[in-house]
């Protein structure tokens, strides 16, 4: 949809540019039909065609300037005899022959040759007129062979001026008489002309096409015209004895494109008036028959007037011009132009598709997917042209298809942060979604947990006699649906809760989504990480280094995601090596080692006397770091309090020593890392929304090592040979075997756990070759106790106390989990003092979990209260839960004593 909202506005200024400077986009235009038009083959001559042609040695034999019509008129007279079909004469109608020259009588003469004749086509010469109303032709003004126009749709056709006194008699002895009217476009080009213009209510044809009517004996009532369609001839009889329509196309104005072929008349048969009155006067009748029998003889007899420019690039007269269009006609072979609404949607489509393409490959791919694109057209026009006769408009397509591109690319830039910031929303709302259906699926698991403890409870109470049986059985059901109600709901929940993270992984998938590198490409940024300690082969990896590079030049703020020991202190150094900061100091942060007390002192520095034991003046390591790069590593461990002190000296590159009263102003690139989801922080209130997208100015994720396992091999070697050769053993390898059981472990601590045992097995060994035993991976140790608290919890953590995962995990019913669980909350209270929040963070160990954890407790310690509203003394209570919580272990029963008599005690 954005890529035809781009292709409609490119084309729509396109089409804007072309009204206003359409002189000269024209021209452009036909500049490439012009150039096709002179390299192209030329265009079959008709064999039906022969022109007679003025040279120098006729003028030397008739002499120079306009000739005797005696003379012509014998031309016309032997032609006849000699058997051509039709008779072209180039001659000014209405100049009689000088009295010099013959006179009257020699005009007398040609009027009967024309006469005897009966084949001769004569030219007239017209000018045109912008309105020419319609009304009856004068008597003695028109030719017998010009149709009476009755059609409304012919008035769009060109008006012709009143002709200049009456057409001469012998004219109308002519078997026909045609108009040589002829079009220049913009640049003075001639590259159409006119099969009809408009004389009142007459249609005055062209004169190569009264030409071709005469030779194909076709009558003016056999004629058909269609506006913007074609004339077409209704019987044509060919030479070879077959008789057919024929059909040419004409715009809505009449005109048609002439097909060129060659300059000149160089490429139709040719005489000299000389050689053919040379025939005449040696009586050589049948050399005159096998020259002109059959034919359509065009005598040129003028050589002065105006000349012509042409495509081909050669001056011609308008005779000359209609004998190419006889030929286009004769000959079949029309040249057709698109119009130009079809240039207009052609422009629409390409640009779309150019948009398009630009749109969702970026980069090089999209501007070679569009080169393809214009040259594909391209080809097409040439295809269409040389094959189909077709003229597809080229300049509007490509101008468009051009302004397309560079608008999807501008577009593009201008839009990839609004359209990360709208991905960064949805995440961050679906992970809202998130945290509230956790939550509510939380509260639904604690309260089937409670309402099962419920039913056994009233299930046992049945089954002990006493007199109340019936009500307990009734209690039971109640509890039953209730139960079944209460899994449907927390089964829709869990249902609703895989959808969502479904979504958030396919967000997450798209916003870190990466151009597939080539193989010269990813060669390049392996040495260029190379050179930078960098060591992969990985694609992930590189894409990772290429935008880094790409946003190192900008002060954008930078935020490097992955697991503990991925390498994102070392690519933050990349960062800083690569920006116009490298000369300035980097200095590294690790957020969760700075003591809460000491956060400001530490960051900010603090001025002599500021607190007790502060002896003198002490720089931060903000200010440390002013006009370099500053790296805060476990960002996501920053405490609420000191997210807003930080996000405050971010905002406004300034801050306070602790007890300065004067600001300090700074200027520092930001890096920050975390090893947690800071989108999920957001969305469950332990990270700053405001500071996450202060951070956030170009997000990076580093792949664990477990998904580059092609790198593994490189960094052993390398880390190998510089352990070596930090304690002078150079020479030490790696066997395949020891390779082997490298690339078998799961390396949860990645690559600095790999370094770590690789660094200890080099300092241990004794030969030149590390083998699987040096190594020294998964040493045995007895297997903990599946039941302890240790375990359970380590489990639970791991599946995020989804009591459900968990069970299977353990391979355990939810129940047994839940006794467990709540064993432990219980404990955790007491040794918080009751204490919540503390209790939930002492089980939980991440603070994403704290909530969910908070939840269960609350609700574990909820249903024992209500489970105590029915006794009156602690002892009574304590023995009931003994009990009704007969599953829970038994090392957890005495914290369950301390929380009910403190509860007693209470009340």
């Amino acid at each position: 949809m954005y890529a035809a909202l781009i292709g409609l506005l490119t084309t729509v200024i396109m089409l804007a540019g072309w009204f206003w400077a359409s002189n000269s986009l024209t021209a452009l235009e036909w500049s490439m039909y012009d150039a096709w038009t002179r390299l192209k083959r030329p265009a079959r001559a008709s064999p039906w065609i022969v022109v007679i042609n003025r040279d120098a040695a006729t003028d030397a034999r008739f002499g120079a300037g306009a000739w005797d019509h005696a003379v012509l008129a014998r031309f016309i007279t032997a032609l006849g005899r000699a058997g051509a079909a039709v008779i072209g004469l180039e001659f000014p109608l209405g100049e009689p022959s000088p009295p010099t020259r013959g006179g009257i009588a020699s005009d007398a003469m040609l009027s009967e040759a024309t006469k005897s004749s009966g084949r001769v086509v004569y030219p007239v010469r017209v000018n045109l007129s912008e309105v020419a109303p319609p009304q009856q032709a004068a008597p003695g003004t028109v030719h017998p062979s010009w149709p009476i126009v009755k059609t409304d749709q012919l008035r769009s056709f060109r008006q012709a001026e009143t002709l200049t006194g009456l057409l001469p008699a012998f004219a109308y002895q002519a078997k026909g008489v045609g108009h040589t009217l002829v079009l220049a476009d913009e640049d003075g080009v001639v590259r159409r002309a006119p099969l009809y213009v408009m004389f009142n209510d007459r249609a005055i044809p062209a004169f190569g096409l009264a030409l071709t009517a005469t030779f194909l004996q076709v009558a003016p009532e056999q004629v058909s015209i269609n506006p913007g369609g074609a004339v077409k001839f209704q019987e044509a009889r060919f030479p070879d004895g077959r008789t057919a329509p024929l059909i040419t196309p004409i715009d809505t104005r009449g005109e048609t494109l002439i097909n060129y072929t060659g300059e000149g008349t160089a490429a139709f048969t040719s005489f000299s008036f000389l050689e053919i009155w040379n025939a005449l006067e040696e009586k050589e009748m049948e050399k005159l028959r096998e020259w002109v029998g059959g034919k359509v003889v065009l005598l040129l007899p003028t050589t002065q007037g105006p000349t012509i420019r042409t495509p081909v690039g050669r001056h011609v007269s308008a005779a000359i011009i209609q004998a190419h269009l006889l030929n286009t006609l004769l000959s079949g072979n029309s040249v057709k132009q698109a119009s130009p609404i079809s240039g207009v949607f052609g422009a629409l489509l390409l640009t779309t598709v150019a948009a398009w393409l630009i749109l969702s490959l970026g980069g090089w791919k999209g501007f070679a997917s569009t080169a393809v694109l214009a040259a594909s057209y391209l080809a097409i026009v040439l295809f269409t042209l040389s094959f189909g006769g077709w003229i597809l408009p080229v300049v509007m397509p490509l101008g468009a298809l051009t302004l397309a591109t560079a608008g999807a690319t501008v577009s593009l830039h201008l839009t990839a942060s609004y359209r990360m910031r709208l991905m960064e929303g949805a995440m961050l709302r679906v992970q809202q979604e998130l945290v509230a259906v956790r939550e509510a699926l939380v509260c639904q698991e604690s309260n089937t947990e409670g309402l099962e403890e419920d039913l056994e409870e009233a299930r046992a109470a049945a089954a002990r006699p006493t007199g109340k049986e019936q009500e307990l059985l009734q209690a039971a059901d109640i509890l039953r649906e209730q139960l079944t109600t209460a899994r449907t709901q927390e089964t829709a929940t869990r249902h609703r809760l895989q959808e969502l993270e479904h979504e958030l992984q396919s967000l997450r998938a798209v916003t870190s989504e990466t151009h597939r590198l080539g193989d010269a490409e990813q060669e390049r940024l392996r040495l260029e990480c190379d050179a930078l300690g960098i060591i992969t082969r990985d694609p992930q990896v590189l894409a990772v280094f290429r935008d880094i590079k790409k946003g190192a030049r900008s002060s954008l703020s930078v935020l490097i995601m992955g697991e503990p020991g991925t390498g994102k202190e070392l690519f933050a150094r990349a960062v800083h090596r690569l920006s116009p900061r490298a000369s300035q100091p980097f200095i590294a942060i690790n957020m969760a080692a700075i003591s809460p007390e000491l956060f400001e002192s530490e960051l900010f520095g603090h001025v002599r006397g500021s607190f007790t034991g502060a002896m003198g003046d002490r720089k931060g390591y903000f200010e440390l770091a002013h006009q370099g790069t500053i790296f805060m590593d476990e960002i996501g461990d920053l405490r609420l309090e000191h997210q807003g002190k930080l996000l405050r000296v971010l905002q406004e590159k300034t801050f306070y020593r602790v007890g300065a009263t004067k600001p300090t102003m700074i200027d520092v690139r930001v890096v920050a890392a975390t090893n947690k989801d800071l989108q999920r922080g957001v969305s469950e209130g332990w990270f700053r929304e405001d500071l996450y997208f202060r951070l956030n100015g170009m997000a990076l994720r580093l792949p664990p090592l477990r998904e580059r396992r092609q790198d593994l091999a490189l960094l052993a070697e390398r880390f190998v040979l510089d352990a070596a050769a930090r304690i002078g053993r150079n020479g030490l390898t790696l066997s395949e075997e020891a390779l082997a059981a490298l690339q078998a472990q799961p390396w949860k601590g990645n690559v600095r756990e790999l370094y770590h045992c690789l660094e200890q097995a080099v300092a241990l060994v004794e030969g030149n070759l590390l083998t699987k035993h040096d190594l020294r991976l998964a040493p045995w140790s007895p297997p903990p106790d599946p039941n302890s608290d240790e375990a359970v919890l380590d489990c639970l953590r791991q599946q995020e106390f989804d009591m459900q995962a968990t069970a299977r995990a353990l391979s355990w019913d939810r129940s047994t989990v839940t006794q467990h669980l709540k064993g432990m909350g219980f404990r955790a209270l007491v040794e918080s003092g009751g204490d919540q929040a503390k209790a939930a963070l002492t089980l939980a160990g991440d603070p994403a979990l704290v909530r969910t954890v908070e939840l269960k407790l609350l609700e574990y310690y909820e249903h024992l209260v209500k489970t105590l509203q029915e006794f009156g003394t602690p002892e009574e209570a304590i023995a009931a839960c003994r009990k009704r919580f007969k599953n829970l272990p038994d090392r957890h029963y005495r914290f369950v004593e301390v929380l009910i008599r403190k509860h007693f005690d209470r009340s």
